[in-house]
């Protein structure tokens, strides 16, 4: 995934939220949020922090850092998905956006996207389940 603005828009994306919500719930501007997601700015430590907050994501994630730990090739698993399963493609983002869950996988990195697909379905029926 590509820096800052790029992951900011993702999550804003993957959350359903216009750039309007999401200033209006960071309580930033609109054309400040518009230029951190076309990465003509950089936030300070404090919205960093409200931000990765807010979308319970590792700021580290924000800032481009990438873990140690990861799913796998996640090009590979991306269009694997697209191809086979892309209603599990949220789903997926989802876990990917988010270092906590992502630990969890941390054993899959030698998974093949058909198991990491499958591990998905089981996720996904479970959540379908219990609401």
């Amino acid at each position: 995934m590509g820096g800052f603005g790029e992951r900011l828009k993702q999550l804003r994306l993957n959350s359903g939220l216009s750039q309007q919500e999401l200033s209006d719930e960071l309580n930033i501007g609109r054309s400040t949020l518009a230029n951190y997601e076309q990465g003509k700015r950089e936030p300070n430590f404090e919205t960093l922090e409200i931000i990765a907050d807010y979308f319970n994501v590792d700021m580290n994630f924000l800032t481009g850092w990438e873990p140690s730990y990861s799913l796998g090739n996640h090009e590979k698993n991306l269009l694997y998905l697209k191809e086979n399963n892309p209603d599990l493609i949220e789903l997926y983002n989802e876990i990917h956006a988010n270092d906590q869950l992502v630990i969890l996988f941390d054993k899959a990195k030698k998974l093949e996207p058909q198991d990491l697909a499958q591990i998905l379905k089981i996720i996904d029926t479970f959540n379908k389940e219990t609401k």
